[in-house]
C-alpha cells in the first residue's frame, strides 16, 4: 500500500504561481533564441559567415528588441498580480448553514498542558438573540488579522516575493460565527468532536467546516498545535512561535499534538457553559492531524480512565507516523474520508469512504478563499479544489461527522449520498 505523506495546505497556490510565472516567461525566452540559431552559427568563428547568411546573432539583438522581450513575462507577472488581486475582491463567500442550528458561536480559549498549552477555536450552537452585552460582534475569520495571513504567506513563500496580498484578504475576512455568544439551550447535551490541523496549518484554515459541523449539532475544539507545525500560533507569553518544524524532532511532535489533543477533552479546559456530553468526546484530524490522533488514542487506550469513543479523519497522513499506528482503529471506532488522490494511494484507516471529487484542499476552506474558476486551474498542478462542490462536501462531511458521533459502534452512516463511496 503506498502512503501519502502530508503537505502544507498553501503549497497549492505558491506551485501555481511558480508555474504560472514560468509560462508567461516562455515567449519572452523564445524569443532570445530564434529558430534558426544552431550550435556551429552561435560559435564565435562563425559570425561573420552567419551574418551573412542574414541569421541573426547575439550581436544583432539590440537593446531596444531586449527590453521588448523581456517586456511579454513582466507584462504577464503584472497582470497576473492584478487579476490575483481583483479576483478576491469580496472574497471568501461566506457559506450557508445546513444544519438545524442557525447561529453559531466561536470563543478562543488556552489549553492548559505540562508543555505550556496551545490555543484552540471552540464552535458551538448559539442563541440567535446573544445579549449585545455579552458578545463581541462577527468573529474574524483570521484570529489575529494580518500576523495570521501573513504566517500563511510566509510559509509558502508569498511575503518574501512581497505577493503577501494573495491571502491577505483573509485577514478581514467574516467567519460567520458570534464572538463570545451565549450558547444556544439545547434539549441534550453535545458531542465534542476536539480537531488536529495539518502540518503548515493553524486553528483558523478550515474554520467554515468547523462552523458547519457545530451547526449541526456538535461543539468542536479546533486547536492550534506548538509543535513548530502551525502556519503560527502564540504561546502562553503571548509571543508569536512561527512555522518551525525543527522545533521538535520525529516522535516528539506527535507526542506534543497528541497531549494537545487530550488535554482538550478536559472539562476543566473548556467553558463551564458550553453543553458538552463528557461521555461522547471524540477526536479529529486533517492530514498530519491523522497520525496526532491515532497516537492520542493509543494513550488514552492505556489509561485507566479511557475516555476517547472515536476518531474522525480526513485524509490521515498515515506515513507520517509509526508503521502499524492505523492498529489503534481495532479498539476505537474510526471513520476516515479520503480524497480522490488519497483513495488511489491506497489509503485506509478503519471504516474508509471515498469523497468523490474531493481533493486534499477541500477539508480545510481552501476551495472558498478564491472563486472557484481560480482556484480549480490551480489543482491541475496541487489538489486544492476538486470538481465538487465544496459548499455541498462541507455540509456533507459535517453531517457524517455527527452522524458517527451519535452512534460510533454503528457499521455505516444514516446517509445515503452518492458522493460517498463505502471502501
Amino acid at each position: 500500500m503506498r502512503i501519502i505523506k502530508d503537505k502544507p495546505c498553501n503549497t497549492i497556490v505558491t506551485t501555481i504561481f511558480g508555474a504560472v510565472v514560468l509560462v508567461l516567461m516562455i515567449p519572452g525566452i523564445a524569443s532570445f533564441v530564434p529558430a534558426t540559431w544552431t550550435p556551429d552559427r552561435i560559435d564565435r568563428r562563425n559570425t561573420h559567415a552567419t551574418r551573412l547568411q542574414g541569421t541573426p546573432t547575439l550581436d544583432s539583438i539590440t537593446r531596444s528588441e531586449a527590453l521588448r522581450n523581456l517586456a511579454i513575462p513582466l507584462a504577464g507577472f503584472a497582470a497576473f498580480r492584478t487579476g490575483a488581486a481583483l479576483s478576491v475582491i469580496g472574497q471568501p463567500r461566506l457559506p450557508k448553514l445546513t444544519g438545524p442550528y442557525d447561529t453559531v458561536g466561536v470563543r478562543i480559549v488556552r489549553i492548559e498542558t505540562d508543555s505550556g498549552g496551545c490555543r484552540a477555536k471552540v464552535f458551538y450552537p448559539a442563541r440567535s438573540s446573544t445579549n449585545a452585552d455579552t458578545a463581541d460582534g462577527d468573529g474574524p475569520y483570521c484570529t489575529n488579522g494580518r500576523e495570521t495571513s501573513d504566517g500563511m504567506a510566509g510559509l509558502v513563500g508569498f511575503r518574501q516575493l512581497g505577493l503577501s496580498f494573495l491571502l491577505s484578504h483573509l485577514a478581514s475576512a467574516t467567519s460567520g460565527t458570534t464572538l463570545d455568544a451565549d450558547p444556544e439551550n439545547v434539549p441534550a447535551k453535545l458531542p465534542l468532536l476536539v480537531y488536529s490541523h495539518g502540518y503548515g496549518g493553524n486553528m483558523d484554515m478550515a474554520t467554515y467546516l468547523m462552523r458547519q459541523i457545530a451547526s449541526h449539532g456538535a461543539i468542536v475544539v479546533a486547536l492550534e498545535h506548538t509543535d513548530g507545525t502551525a502556519s503560527s500560533t502564540r504561546l502562553a507569553d503571548d509571543t508569536v512561535l512561527p512555522f518551525s518544524p525543527g522545533l521538535l524532532r520525529g516522535s516528539a511532535q506527535l507526542e506534543r499534538r497528541a497531549e494537545e489533543l487530550l488535554a482538550a477533552t478536559k472539562p476543566t479546559n473548556l467553558p463551564s457553559d458550553l453543553p458538552i456530553d463528557e461521555t461522547r468526546v471524540f477526536l479529529g484530524g486533517h492530514s498530519y492531524g491523522g497520525p496526532s490522533c491515532l497516537v492520542a488514542a493509543s494513550k488514552d487506550i492505556l489509561s485507566k480512565k479511557s475516555s476517547i469513543r472515536g476518531l474522525v479523519l480526513h485524509d490521515p497522513a498515515l506515513g507520517m507516523g509509526d508503521r502499524g499506528l492505523d492498529r489503534v482503529t481495532q479498539l476505537v471506532p474510526t471513520v476516515s474520508i479520503t480524497s480522490d488522490e488519497y483513495d488511489r494511494g491506497g489509503v485506509r484507516c478503519g471504516q474508509t469512504l471515498h469523497a468523490r471529487g474531493c481533493y486534499h484542499g477541500n477539508f480545510v476552506d481552501a476551495p472558498l478563499w478564491a472563486p472557484l474558476w481560480v482556484m480549480r486551474p490551480l489543482s491541475t498542478v496541487i489538489p486544492a479544489a476538486g470538481p465538487c462542490d465544496p459548499n455541498e462536501l462541507h455540509s456533507l462531511l459535517a453531517a457524517s461527522a455527527v452522524s458517527f458521533m451519535t452512534d460510533p459502534s454503528a457499521r455505516s452512516f444514516d446517509i445515503d449520498d452518492p458522493l460517498l463511496e463505502p471502501r
